[in-house]
Parts: C-alpha cells; structure tokens; sequence
C-alpha cells in the first residue's frame, strides 16, 4: 500500500538521519535518532546480530529504562514475546502490532508482561525484522502506554527498512558502538572518587549538556542532576561545573 504524500516528511527525515551518519561514526546512535523521528513512542530499540559470530548490539531511546531483572528476563524467555515468537513461526518481514498477533488483554495477564513490562506499562509495541545480509538481522521495535500503533505507522516502517539496510552498507562501521565507548569512559571517571551515576552526570558535563537535558538522558529528575552536580563540585574540589569539566577532560587527555 503506497504511503500518502503528505507524510512523506517523516520518512525522509528519518532516512536522511540514518544517511547522516556518513559523516559521523556512530551509526547506531542515528538510527535510533532516526527512529524516533518516524514513529511517537516512549521507547525505541534498535538490534543488530550477527547469527554467524554471535556479535549483538542493542541501543535504546531515549535512555534505557529496563531494570537488569528484566533484562536478564527477556534474556532467558525471549521466545514468550509474542511478537518474536511470531516472527519465528511465520518468517514473516512486514512490519507487525503487537495487537495483530495477541489479544492486548491476554498479553498484559501473561508471565511476561507481568515480569517485563508491567513497571514501565508499555501495553502496545510495533517491530520489524530486516535481513541485512545472510548472517545479519537488525530489529526495530517501539512501545506506547497509550494508543495502539497505527496500519499508517506500520506502513513507514516498512518503507523505513530498505532505506536502513542500503545505509548499513555504506556506513564506514555500523557495528561501532559509541555507547559502549561512553561506559568507557564513565568507567574512568569513577577513578575520580565519584560514583556510578555521578560518572554518567560528569560525562554528559564534558559533553556540554545542561543539567535539563542530562535529566532528559538519564531519565531522572532536573532536582537530581542538581544533587549529583554539587557533589561532583564537592568530590573534585572544583568551584564550578566549567572547572569541573575542564578537570575531567584533562584525565582523558592524560591516559
């Protein structure tokens, strides 16, 4: 079914996000940026594997709100998502609801929305798989408290695919994964003296967020940045957050 002219706008500025990231290396990040531009969801996730090597890559927007129990759940018992267990059974490659393959009512009594889902009450969920190439699969999937996910967004999921799959191919490096390179580096700055969450408020400081959008990130309060900011002030005896950053890349450049 062709995609109705005037909502051409979403697909293309989703494609032309996914394509910027020639000129930059995380290609995973556009993605879920791109994502996120072309369908309204509270959680966006985009997965990559490679069933020849075993090589998997998850990346979550706008942060990633699953609880370690849960993701070690899903983990153990993906095959009870009734979305993956439909993709399995059918081979099927078209965008699908949730809606489509499971009384909505049947899905939130069940183990697995009780376990995984029930905290974060994302009750509608949309997917698609894409074969890259013959080892490679990436995965979309979003999830929505509210309304169900339209016969309209599934439509742009569909004409999203292709545009991704030609995009992988000529990225320099899909698989680099900067997020992984930014636990790295939070990771350092635990030498610090500074706690975990301290380290992820200091890393997006010397990546010049405000405290509004690092409370946006991390899926936290404006109250809370403000906490972790004075005690990182405190913890590196700087006067301010400025001097706190410069302090902070100074360790960087050192190593």
């Amino acid at each position: 079914m062709p995609i109705d002219p005037a909502t051409w706008s979403e697909l293309f500025a989703a494609v032309y996000e996914v394509n910027a990231a020639s000129s930059h290396s995380d290609f995973a990040g556009a993605v879920v940026s791109g994502m996120s531009r072309l369908i309204s969801a509270e959680v966006s996730i985009y997965q990559l594997l490679d069933r020849t090597s075993g090589h998997f890559m998850t990346r979550i927007a706008p942060f990633d709100p699953y609880s370690p129990e849960e993701v070690e759940y899903f983990t153990r018992h993906s095959e009870e998502n009734p979305l993956v267990a439909y993709y399995q059974r059918t081979g099927d490659l078209q965008a699908r609801r949730l809606s489509d393959v499971i009384d909505v009512n049947v899905w939130m009594e069940s183990t697995y929305y009780q376990t995984c889902v029930k905290r974060l009450d994302l009750r509608h969920c949309l997917a698609l798989p894409v074969v890259v190439n013959e080892s490679i699969v990436a995965s979309f999937s979003f999830g929505r408290r509210g309304n169900d996910f339209s016969l309209h967004e599934c439509e742009l999921l569909d004409a999203f695919g292709p545009h991704f799959r030609q995009a992988w191919f000529r990225h320099e490096n899909p698989w680099r994964d900067q997020k992984s390179e930014e636990m790295s580096v939070r990771s350092r700055f635990t030498q610090l003296g500074i706690n975990t969450r301290e380290s992820e408020v200091l890393y997006w400081m010397t990546e010049g967020k405000l405290n509004r959008e690092i409370a946006v990130i991390l899926g936290i309060r404006l109250g809370t940045v403000q906490d972790h900011v004075a005690n990182i002030l405190l913890k590196l005896e700087q006067e301010n957050r400025h001097a706190a950053t410069v302090f902070a890349l100074k360790l960087l450049q050192s190593k």
